[in-house]
């Protein structure tokens, strides 16, 4: 487990973070700019804390109180950077042996991210996605107490994203330590952790599940960072046990997800989100007619773009279910929008 409450002043900006992650994968989610890779380097022992706590394990790391600031090499991290950071004149098997001189577990670090046939090699032979397993299993060679990933996939295109994010999780069980990643891709975030840690300008803003925290936001510019993008402004006029009613300034009642703290007569922002778009009627559903302004293709998804309240809204229908929704361009069309997939936002929250 890691315990981090550490604050650091530079001139013109102030990290002030405190959050715990158990043994699993958690993310830094924020824009650049927000302490996001500050944070890491505070608990690998590369930046000093001005004060606070930095415990991983039962092992104090920092304490400010206590004059306790173990430097890095005593604080067994293993840190994977975005440009891997490889010694160009060492082989595979000598930049993972930098780590360890244990040959046993080296031998079963190749095994494990199939690293054995380039072993030999030298970085300027290998591919970016090789480059990256060498650098992990560097990285873990050290036995570290917690595994640090700074942006190591932004690089990487998505079929080789989505192989390396199951290598991650693969050696999350193996070897059980808490993994910190840093990122700004919401999608990674969801493929990946199981905790997430909201930033904003040095400042941890919300905490929690990503699907949770994706569909309750703090506010209307976490709601933004986190993807949504549709907004309808109302009231609320009906809270019930699981949903409550938001009334558009056209006077459509919409029913949304209910929210703790959001009552009767409450100025709220609703979220349409992509996939709220539903088959057919049900009791947690509301009826729209709908002006279609543009429908696009892809492999997965049909695009539609609607009018609402006179804000373009964008939904998305699965390939597959596309064929049952039959609209047009500049027609107007019959929908129905889940309330599972409307989360309300309290206005000046």
């Amino acid at each position: 487990m890691l315990e981090i409450s550490v604050k650091k002043r530079f001139k013109d900006f102030c990290l002030d973070v405190e959050f715990s992650c158990r043994t699993r994968i958690t993310a830094l989610f924020a824009p650049s700019g927000s302490g996001k890779s500050l944070t890491l380097q505070t608990i690998a022992g590369l930046v000093e804390p001005d004060e606070g706590r930095i415990e991983v394990n039962g092992k104090l790391f920092f304490d400010s109180k206590r004059g306790v600031n173990l430097p890095p090499q005593k604080r067994r991290v293993g840190y994977l950077f975005q440009d891997y950071a490889l010694f160009p004149h060492m082989t595979v098997i000598e930049n993972v042996r930098f780590g360890s001189k244990d040959e046993e577990l080296v031998g079963e670090l190749l095994k494990i991210l199939e690293i054995e046939e380039i072993k030999d090699k030298f970085p300027s032979e290998i591919s970016g996605g090789q480059k990256q397993r060498v650098a992990l299993a560097r990285a873990l060679a050290t036995k570290p107490h917690v595994l640090l990933l700074d942006e190591p996939f932004s690089a990487l295109h998505k079929e080789l994203k989505l192989s390396l994010y199951r290598e991650i999780k693969k050696i999350q069980e193996l070897f059980g330590i808490p993994i910190i990643l840093v990122s700004h891709d919401i999608d990674e975030v969801f493929e990946l952790a199981d905790f997430i840690v909201v930033m904003e300008k040095g400042r941890v803003v919300q905490t929690g599940e990503p699907f949770s925290v994706f569909m309750n936001p703090l506010n209307l510019k976490v709601a933004k960072l986190l993807g949504h993008r549709s907004f309808l402004k109302g009231r609320v006029v009906s809270v019930g046990s699981d949903y409550l009613e938001v009334k558009l300034r056209s006077g459509i009642k919409l029913k949304c997800r209910r929210r703790e703290g959001v009552a009767v007569g409450d100025e709220v922002f609703v979220s349409i989100l992509p996939f709220s778009l539903a088959l057919s009627p049900s009791l947690e559903s509301t009826k729209l007619v709908v002006l279609v302004r543009k429908i696009s293709s892809s492999r997965e998804f049909k695009r539609i773009e609607v009018e609402i309240e006179r804000e373009r809204v964008e939904l998305l229908i699965p390939s597959s279910l596309s064929p049952n929704f039959i609209m047009e361009e500049g027609r107007t069309a019959t929908i129905y929008l889940s309330a599972d997939f409307i989360p309300v936002i309290k206005e000046g929250s």
